[in-house]
């Protein structure tokens, strides 16, 4: 569940009661908390998705950090109690409705268990937008 404490123009939101005693926070500005609320009511969107589940994969892309590590949406997945697809969507969603991030294919490999099948190590994925502003 998510726990909202609301500052001014600032909500901050956890996951749990115990991270909000260890002040693990992710502060993200208001207006892209209503962005992804009123997704569904966008007319070009591209991906139909729960806003509360592409906020939790937002929300897991923040904690996780702009990192060179490729990620899988299968992993994301497992980690979030979420359907592949429904993460898939989220991403999507937040890449090329929202531009909220950034993500790309990391080139695949060959598989070593077989000779003409690839395996792909996952997507880069960097945040962008979520920073609150610093008065």
């Amino acid at each position: 569940m998510l726990y909202k404490i609301e500052e001014g123009r600032t909500f901050t939101l956890t996951l749990s009661k115990k991270a909000e005693k260890k002040r693990e926070v992710i502060k993200i500005k208001k207006e892209w908390l209503m962005v992804a609320r009123n997704y569904s009511q966008m007319p070009d969107r591209s991906q139909s998705v729960n806003w509360i589940k592409m906020l939790k994969v937002w929300l897991y892309l923040i904690a996780r950090g702009n990192t060179n590590r490729p990620i899988t949406d299968s992993a994301m997945s497992k980690r979030l109690g979420m359907s592949a697809k429904s993460v898939k969507n989220a991403r999507e969603a937040l890449q090329s409705d929202l531009e909220a991030i950034h993500s790309s294919r990391v080139e695949y490999i060959r598989d070593p268990f077989s000779e003409n099948e690839w395996i792909c190590l996952g997507r880069l994925i960097n945040v962008s937008a979520w920073l609150p502003s610093e008065p």
